[in-house]
């Protein structure tokens, strides 16, 4: 019999606890994910507070920028955004969680130039500015994702805020740019010499508009050019249904504010071949901005309709929005306006003129801002891994002098014999205490490290002791020798064959009496033994020539320098030809003006500008000039009318010597077409506002001799700024002659074809890879306005190996020279013909990556060499 198995199934028992492991694990989890949600929520609700109040802070600077008075600062426009981010919940200052940064932008998006980031640093804001951005980015600390170790979650926003254009104001009167000059109308001189400014041309002497200026106004007819022409607003139909070219049209957008509002319509096409396009032209389709063509109109000058809303507009005294336009293309229905600004203007008058029609304005510069703010959406970028370069192309302008004619010199040099001229370079004198000779600081230190000893008053009797190092015996010596180095009989080297040289000398305290100079009788002298002495006892002190007193009235001083100009003849008839003198004045000073200037007086001594002439109660400029007390002297800037204020109708002592300055500019001097030259010789480091930027013909015509310095030669440093001082003056052989300052426009009559460029392309830009080798070229381009940029729109982030150039020809470049290559980059402290540039932007600045590049250039060669 079979044995049958039997098969018996025994069940694992599970081990007690065994699920625990896994049931934790999975709360681990489920409680990861909660904490990561609430933590993602609470950063996702912490990004939507800062777009939100990214967007009220970039709404509230702009609002803030187009509502700001004159001399607003980029710290107004800086808080602004801050207090609205507070107002929205965020706080930026002293929170290391939260980043801002602030850009203006112009209207393509773009940083502006010279500034475009919004900081705290107290420069007034810049009036180019199209677009304000707002970034933010943080960090939010997390609840629940520490356990995974992520304290913090990122979050940023940016937002973008522009202005609504303005459309009531505006008219379709378009005004030439060549009768335009920054904020004035541009005097267009005596063409028919009948003693007058052509075209009624005025400076207004009273009523609400006094310092503005007048003129009158002819239209553009058929192809003759204008000083302003009919504009019209849209093409086809207008507004009303009719002809946009109709007198009704015309009419409708003269009356009342206008009719901009109803729509605007760019000339399109391009309506200039022979000008280049700009790749985004129109900026923004259906708005009147700078850079738009706008249709002309043929103007109907008989209808009554359109004499009736200008008689309206004088009336009102309507002050009318106005394109200024620079180039003008067809006529009549069939012009094209370029606008390149605009102007505010009050009419006051139209009629006809020998048959011709006209329009009288007054031109009160830039429009009042208007309009208010609204949120911009930039065009999403094409391509992330491309950056936008730009820069602007500054150049160091160089020429060659060469001496074909030696001119006869005028100088008048106009000495400061003020107190502190007694002292030494850093305003030291003396005082006697207990019988003991003491040195103190006798007036403030020009370099600001010890306050003036109330026991010096900083006159004669507190001189330096050493009397070589005084500021008036170095004044004086540098003068006698300048003397030396004229052409006058007696002096080493005097050339007989042609005129002598001249000087008058004209020395100043607070008061300019006629006395005050020599010859007496204002008259110009070639006797150097002579004037050496009147160099000498000029504002002597009890017969010492080397001590001085008094205060100072530079424009006094200059003022009579004005006058010796004016009535002295510029010419000479001299071995049967006819001379003209090379006229030059030189302002040796070592401080402040510091009296008013008048001219009703004998001596032209004003009150002394001083904290007795500033009210307490005056506005917040002239309230710190009063507090400022005694040291109100030493601070150019209460000085100025700008923040001092007038004083019983008199401008402060800078202001008032600038003004004479530019007048004594304005003077005829050879060779033919130059102006008289001014020079400034500060001694000591004086103070250098409205000297350098307002007294000076440029600021290379400023010199400072900020301490004094003796070479083995036994001259010091002022002695060889007069020296220089008359080498340039009588223009030696060749020498490189400089503008002094870099220069960042080139106009079209200072450029000459040359390599296949052609005005407005005047140069290139080069990158080259530095690991793919590949080469891109921008063009230097000059704009409207004269400035030099260049422009890659999109290039590849890297690394590149840059070089550049651009051709420049000088003015006052003899005629045989070619136009010059200016290719050596300028980094600050030498010259290389290129540099290294990484394009890799780590905050984006403008609607796409902007990186600027601005560029120095200076000349590539020498000017006097053969080959150049």
């Amino acid at each position: 019999m079979p044995i049958r198995r039997t098969t018996r199934s025994n069940p694992v028992r599970r081990a007690r606890g065994q699920s625990i492991p896994l049931l934790a694990l999975m709360i681990v989890v489920l409680v990861g994910m909660v904490a990561l949600s609430v933590d993602v929520g609470r950063t996702f609700s912490e990004e939507r507070r800062a777009v939100a109040a990214a967007n009220a802070a970039s709404l509230a600077a702009m609002n803030t920028y187009i509502r700001r008075p004159a001399g607003t600062t980029n710290t107004v426009i800086y808080d602004s955004i801050v207090n609205s981010l507070r107002s929205n919940g965020i706080e930026i200052e002293n929170n290391p969680n939260v980043r801002m940064e602030a850009y203006y932008l112009n209207a393509r998006g773009e940083p502006i130039l010279g500034g475009a980031r919004i900081t705290r640093d107290g420069t007034v804001a810049p009036d180019n500015v199209a677009y304000i951005q707002v970034n933010l980015e943080g960090d939010v600390d997390t609840l629940f994702a520490r356990v995974v170790n992520q304290n913090q979650l990122p979050f940023a926003a940016t937002a973008y805020a522009g202005t609504c254009p303005p459309t009531d104001g505006v008219y379709p009167i378009g005004i030439s740019n060549e009768y335009i000059s920054g904020n004035q109308f541009r005097n267009p001189g005596d063409a028919n010499g009948d003693g007058v400014p052509d075209n009624n041309w005025q400076v207004l002497q009273s009523g609400a508009y006094r310092g503005y200026t007048k003129m009158r106004l002819y239209p553009a007819e058929n192809n003759a050019p204008g000083q302003f022409g009919w504009l019209r607003w849209l093409d086809g139909r207008g507004a009303s249904g009719a002809n946009a070219n109709s007198a009704q049209e015309l009419e409708m957008a003269l009356t009342g504010t206008g009719t901009l509002s109803k729509g605007f319509m760019e000339v399109t096409p391009w309506p200039a071949p022979n000008l280049p396009r700009p790749a985004n032209y129109p900026e923004r389709p259906g708005e009147l901005n700078v850079g738009d063509w706008v249709y002309g109109s043929s103007g109907f000058t008989s209808s009554s309709d359109r004499r009736a809303a200008l008689d309206a507009h004088i009336a009102n005294g309507t002050r009318m929005v106005l394109p200024i336009y620079d180039v003008v293309v067809g006529q009549g229905s069939n012009a094209a306006y370029r606008v390149v600004r605009f102007g505010l203007f009050v009419l006051t008058e139209y009629g006809r003129e020998r048959s011709r029609p006209y329009m009288d304005f007054i031109f009160l510069g830039d429009p009042d801002r208007q309009g208010t703010a609204c949120s911009a959406t930039p065009p999403p970028p094409e391509n992330a891994n491309v950056v936008r370069l730009t820069g602007s192309v500054e150049l160091w302008p160089e020429y060659q002098i060469v001496n074909s004619q030696r001119f006869p010199i005028q100088y008048v040099v106009v000495l400061d014999v003020t107190g502190s001229m007694s002292m030494n370079f850093r305003g030291e004198g003396s005082y006697t205490q207990n019988g003991r000779l003491v040195t103190a600081q006798c007036i403030n230190d020009p370099f600001g490290q010890r306050p003036a000893d109330p026991n010096c008053t900083g006159q004669a009797s507190n001189a330096w002791p050493v009397r070589e190092e005084r500021r008036i015996y170095v004044a004086k010596e540098a003068v006698r020798l300048l003397i030396d180095q004229m052409n006058m009989p007696g002096n080493r080297d005097y050339d007989s064959s042609r005129p002598n040289d001249q000087m008058v000398l004209i020395w100043f305290r607070e008061s300019v009496p006629t006395s005050n100079r020599f010859p007496a009788n204002g008259s110009f002298s070639s006797d150097p033994r002579a004037l050496k002495q009147a160099v000498l006892d000029a504002g002597s002190v009890n017969g010492d020539p080397y001590l001085a007193n008094g205060g100072t009235n530079g424009a006094g001083a200059l003022y009579r320098a004005q006058q010796v100009l004016q009535s002295a003849p510029r010419t000479v008839r001299y071995n049967n030809r006819d001379w003209e003198y090379r006229r030059v004045v030189i302002f040796v000073t070592d401080g402040l003006s510091n009296y008013m200037m008048n001219v009703n007086a004998s001596n032209l001594q004003g009150p002394h500008s001083n904290a007795s002439t500033y009210s307490p109660q005056s506005g917040p400029n002239t309230h710190r000039c009063f507090l400022l007390g005694r040291e109100v002297l030493d601070n150019a800037p209460c000085q100025t009318t700008e923040i001092g204020g007038r004083f019983q109708g008199y401008d402060r002592p800078i202001t008032q010597m600038v003004q004479v300055a530019s007048q004594i500019k304005a003077l005829p001097s050879a060779p033919q077409g130059r102006s008289v030259d001014v020079y400034v010789v500060g001694i000591s480091a004086v103070p250098t506002l409205g000297l350098q930027d307002g007294v000076a013909s440029t600021p290379r015509h400023f010199y400072m001799a900020e301490t004094l310095q003796r070479g083995p030669d036994g001259l010091n440093n002022v002695d060889r700024i007069m020296l220089a001082i008359n080498a340039e003056v009588e223009q030696g052989p060749c020498i490189s002659g400089s503008d002094g300052e870099w220069r960042a426009t080139i106009p079209g009559n200072h450029f000459q074809s040359v390599n296949g460029l052609s005005y407005p392309n005047v140069g290139e830009v080069i990158l080259q890879d530095t690991l793919t080798n590949s080469v891109y070229r921008a063009p230097i381009v000059a704009g409207t306005d004269g400035r030099v940029r260049y422009t890659f729109e999109q290039i590849p982030r890297g690394t590149y190996r840059m070089q550049a150039y651009l051709f420049y020809r000088h003015p006052l470049d003899p005629p045989t020279a070619r136009p010059r290559m200016y290719s050596q980059i300028f980094t600050g402290a030498a010259s290389q013909s290129d540099m290294v540039v990484t394009l890799d932007p780590s905050s984006q600045a403008g609607f796409v990556a902007t990186i600027e590049q601005n560029l120095r250039l200076r000349l590539d060669g020498n000017v006097c060499a053969v080959n150049n």
